[in-house]
């Protein structure tokens, strides 16, 4: 769309509105409706609603904002100074002329024995239509600073979600390549000790990075719950290759999940934890992870047993940035609750949708 189609459309737009608002102001005010009042109506809202909208619309559109310019500020006052009785000047011009019958006529007074129609003077009327003018001037200010103030508005949610996006992506490539280091490792350590499973790991490694490079950095994405189950299956699946351990491993979930959906990649981090610091080859100390969901909320709780090595006091960055990402993506929808007995961890989590 042009510059002028845009221009055309919003000065219709405002037109439409200004005319909306003032036939209805006019009608409020009618206490018995005929012909005359109606045509009063008419001649208020329409020819001189019109007028007034020129008036207000040459301040919203050419002096309101350069009024704002410490450098055009001067010249924007002289200008308005000069509209302001010009348009008093139009207004009583147009009346005389057309409706000076309506609106201008008092009555009659007796002049030497004779009866005389008495009307408005210029200068009766300049004094009631400058604070008509000076009103619609304000009008038109506060109308474009309000404009303004929206247009501000709208700039500082956009740069603000940026920001967040950025710092979503960041947060999200920090726990992918935490993930991706500790999947390596995995597979190293099966290859150093000359497992066949090796392909295996390989081969679901290249999934869960398929899944991983497949989600869009927007932060608004929401991904189907069942992709990030199917997506935990594989890692844990990454993991019991690890081990060798079917046992050392629970999963559990509910075999009927509602449509929902879900961040991606939320989850893992903290099954990840789990397997970092955690006991995952003892069949009678599994991770344990549970995981349930309502078209209410989503409740999903990760527990291990620790083991005796040295681990991050505080789960490490993955717990760490997991935490960033739900003050972003779910800030006032989530509940966290990580305790750490010294022998076993507890991370529970719930969204609410």
């Amino acid at each position: 769309m042009s510059d002028v189609h845009r221009s055309f459309r919003d000065f219709m737009l405002l037109l439409a509105g200004w005319l909306v608002l003032v036939y209805s102001g006019n009608l409020m005010t009618v206490i018995r409706f005929n012909d005359k009042t109606l045509r009063m109506v008419h001649i208020n809202s329409a020819a001189l609603g019109l007028v007034n909208f020129l008036l207000f619309y040459g301040c919203y559109r050419w002096i309101a904002t350069p009024m704002l310019d410490k450098r055009r500020r001067l010249l924007s006052a002289g200008i308005l100074l000069l509209i302001i009785p010009a348009f008093t000047l139009l207004k009583y011009g147009f009346i005389y002329l057309f409706f000076a019958r309506d609106i201008l006529y008092r009555g009659h007074q007796l002049i030497n024995w004779q009866k005389v129609e008495v009307y408005t003077t210029l200068g009766e009327y300049f004094v009631n239509g400058l604070w008509n003018n000076l009103i619609i001037i304000i009008a038109a200010f506060s109308f474009r600073l309000f404009q303004l103030w929206l247009q501000e508005e709208k700039k500082r949610a956009m740069l603000q979600q940026q920001q967040m996006q950025a710092e979503s992506g960041f947060l999200k490539m920090q726990l992918n390549s935490h993930f991706l280091i500790n999947s390596l490792n995995s597979i190293y350590s099966l290859a150093l000790m000359g497992s066949p499973e090796v392909v295996k790991a390989n081969k679901t490694l290249t999934h869960l990075l398929a899944y991983m490079v497949d989600q869009p950095s927007d932060i608004a994405y929401r991904a189907p719950i069942r992709e990030e189950i199917s997506y935990l299956q594989d890692f844990v699946t990454l993991q019991r290759l690890r081990t060798g351990f079917q046992e050392g491993i629970v999963f559990n979930t509910p075999d009927i999940l509602p449509e929902k959906n879900i961040a991606p990649l939320l989850l893992v981090p903290f099954v990840e934890n789990a397997f970092k610091h955690g006991v995952s080859n003892r069949p009678g100390k599994p991770v344990t992870i549970t995981l349930s969901c309502t078209d209410q909320q989503l409740l999903f709780s990760v527990h291990n047993y620790v083991s005796g090595q040295q681990r991050d006091k505080t789960g490490g960055i993955g717990l760490d940035n997991v935490r960033k990402r739900l003050q972003l993506l779910y800030p006032g929808h989530h509940q966290l609750d990580i305790r750490d007995t010294g022998a076993e961890y507890f991370s529970n989590l719930v969204i609410n949708w």
